[in-house]
């Protein structure tokens, strides 16, 4: 699926009505330039599902949690990772296990 946005307003709009169709276990995988929306996206996802705290970028913890909503939160940030083995090092298992939402940015340097 491919959809465009013009604004931060609009991106996070997206995802707050994608939220309400998320199930346990989601996993979402998008990309695009920095400063593409890929945060502000994430922090719609996040509104949609109730979270409460406030959603930043994972670029350096590459993984951030957010429990507060109706499903779990994993907001991923793949670009430092070099290979899908790396998935592994970071438990990548574990959150799919954990049935929450996995939010996957930058996700095309990484073959799941």
């Amino acid at each position: 699926m491919q959809i465009q946005t013009h604004s931060p307003e609009e991106t996070e709009a997206v995802g707050r009505k994608l939220a309400a169709q998320l199930q346990p276990g989601d996993v979402l995988a998008y990309y695009g330039d920095l400063g593409a929306g890929k945060t502000a996206f994430t922090r719609g996802l996040a509104a949609g599902l109730g979270v409460t705290e406030p959603v930043t970028s994972p670029t350096y913890t590459i993984v951030n949690e957010y429990l507060s909503g109706r499903l779990p939160l994993f907001h991923f940030d793949m670009y430092r990772l070099g290979s899908a083995d790396e998935l592994f090092d970071i438990g990548w298992e574990d959150y799919l296990a954990r049935g929450g939402i996995c939010a996957v940015e930058w996700s095309e340097g990484v073959l799941f």
